[in-house]
């Protein structure tokens, strides 16, 4: 079935999206090109850039959102990857039941026999095959048919949209993730982090917009990535001639030094750490490579992005073979081997990955045995702090969208979920980062263990860092209540499993010093949490054996 709608013709005949559209369609290319799209979005495109309001951000004396997000407390990692082009999600997350996808797609449909079955209704493409073991230990979530209203099929305007959760034709260039950073931590005027906020090796530079600047150090790929580690960042702002030209020159070093040094940190981290898995050779399993390598390393960036290009599948698609499985499976085996090498040694307990997609692909096949810019796609979610399983609701492939799938999930609800669930702000804070409420969705499992909680009455009480830190076998943890009431200090693991009670019930005002013997506790981090009348602070400690 095909809506031929006269209402909804504009929909579907957006001049541009298919490729039979010939010279328009070109332009429309030419439109999304990377160039294109951060001078669109007022942004810098140099290779390695960290900046602020234009501006190296060593060159800030203070920058009190990076230190508010070190105090949130939170070691969880999110990890983005866009599959850039338009993924088809029907031949991604298939309708093995569904008659109206075998009529629409007489050449290019995955049989039912052929689709790795997750559930009756639903089959992951063979292609993906090493994702399975995820999908069968619960790190594997499926959002189905994510989207939003007026979608125009547009490269361009999609990626805008993913980027910065607007509604479609609304003014906005910041990104959901850069509001997340700058809005919520404008708390203190405290020293600014020694390391980035976000890294990204490919993805669209515009999520980590903010008010303040790009908040992301960019490395275009693994190789760039490689090549920054071998030559280093940094001048010398010594070795200059002893003339008002050398004085000039050294200033100029020291200026572009500074904004380096937020980058250091990543040359440090990848210096020190590994990767204890191999990886195909494809350029996102080299970039998830990296991001594992630097995490191994120390680095405490939480946010990284990564693309995945080739999807925008005109011709040639292929069914359960071809070009589209080919990019698909590369993917899972990325994804499968950054997870093997996670779990080498737990570090998969603190990340989460995410796929997006700027739209999905039409119903109908074309006569090039492809499918043209669509509108609602699956999102895929992989991790080991996940509730496993498939969210949302499938299209029935009767409501359509000019003809294609309507979005039955609206994709800023994947993000408020992560925002809350996964990295702990506080319900209306999510709601100011997004402009408005969106539904949450259940596909966090691991919850407890997130050490971010709502803000505290000012002044009702404090919870200090533990000292020392790290420590072996003990350590003293301190806190302050303004005000004689109930309290409870309790110790968890990084899965959020209590591993002890150290006090509780009521306690007088003033401060209290709690000792912590960790001596029959394996190494690892650990989170300490405060629990009062007036709200909740947690904070998280290291033990080295």
């Amino acid at each position: 079935m095909h809506d031929t709608c006269p209402h909804h013709a504009h929909e579907r005949l957006r001049h541009g999206a298919a490729l039979t559209h010939g010279a328009a369609h070109a332009q429309d290319h030419a439109r999304w090109s990377r160039r294109d799209f951060l001078a669109r979005m007022g942004l810098a495109s140099a290779g390695v850039a960290f900046s602020l309001g234009g501006r190296p951000a060593g060159a800030f004396g203070h920058l009190p959102m990076l230190d508010a997000l070190r105090r949130q407390e939170t070691d969880r990692i999110l990890v983005l990857i866009q599959l850039g082009g338009g993924n088809d999600g029907l031949n991604t997350i298939i309708p093995v039941n569904n008659d109206l996808y075998y009529q629409n797609r007489p050449t290019i449909a995955i049989p039912k026999t052929q689709a790795l079955l997750l559930d009756d209704e639903t089959g992951l493409h063979p292609a993906m095959s090493s994702l399975m073991n995820l999908w069968d230990d619960g790190r594997l979530s499926v959002v189905h048919n994510a989207g939003y209203p007026n979608q125009t099929r547009s490269h361009f305007e999609g990626t805008v949209n993913w980027s910065t959760a607007r509604d479609q034709g609304d003014d906005e260039s910041t990104g959901w993730l850069g509001r997340y950073l700058a809005d919520e931590y404008l708390t203190s005027s405290l020293a600014p982090f020694d390391y980035p906020l976000a890294v990204r090796i490919g993805g669209p530079a515009t999520l980590f917009q903010s008010p303040f600047g790009g908040l992301s150090v960019t490395f275009g790929d693994a190789a760039q990535f490689e090549r920054f580690l071998e030559q280093g960042g940094f001048y010398d702002a010594g070795d200059v001639p002893a003339t008002p030209y050398g004085a000039a020159l050294s200033f100029v070093r020291d200026v572009t030094n500074a904004s380096f040094r937020y980058v250091a940190s990543v040359q440090e981290a990848a210096a020190n750490g590994v990767n204890l898995a191999s990886y195909p050779n494809t350029g996102l399993a080299a970039n998830l490579a990296v991001v594992a390598r630097t995490l191994r390393g120390g680095l405490a960036t939480p946010i990284y992005t990564a693309s995945h290009g080739g999807f925008d599948t005109h011709s040639g698609q292929g069914g359960a073979t071809g070009s589209h499985g080919a990019r698909l499976g590369r993917l899972a085996d990325a994804v499968a081997a950054f997870f093997e090498d996670l779990a080498a040694d737990g570090l998969d307990r603190r990340v989460l990955v995410m796929t997006f997609s700027e739209f999905g692909r039409t119903l109908r096949e074309n006569g090039s045995g492809g499918t043209d810019h669509g509108a609602g796609a699956p999102m895929l979610l992989f991790g080991s702090g996940l509730h496993g399983g498939t969210y949302g609701a499938q299209s029935d492939l009767l409501d359509l969208y000019g003809g294609d799938p309507r979005f039955t999930t609206d994709y800023r609800s994947v993000y408020a979920t992560l925002l809350q669930d996964w990295f702990g702000l506080a319900s209306p804070d999510v709601d100011a980062v997004l402009g408005r409420s969106f539904e949450r969705l259940d596909f966090v499992g691991d919850k407890v263990s997130v050490a971010v909680e709502p803000k505290e009455t000012p002044g009702a009480f404090r919870l200090e860092q533990n000292f020392p830190n790290p420590f072996h076998p003990t350590t003293e943890i301190t806190y302050t209540l303004a005000a004689p009431g109930p309290a409870t200090l309790r110790v968890f693991d990084a899965q959020g499993r209590l591993v002890q009670t150290l006090a509780a019930g009521t306690q007088a005002a003033g401060v209290h010093r709690v000792r912590f013997d960790a001596g029959r506790l394996p190494s690892g981090t650990y989170l300490y949490r405060l629990e009062t009348a007036a709200g909740m602070q947690a904070r998280k400690m290291v033990l080295i054996k």
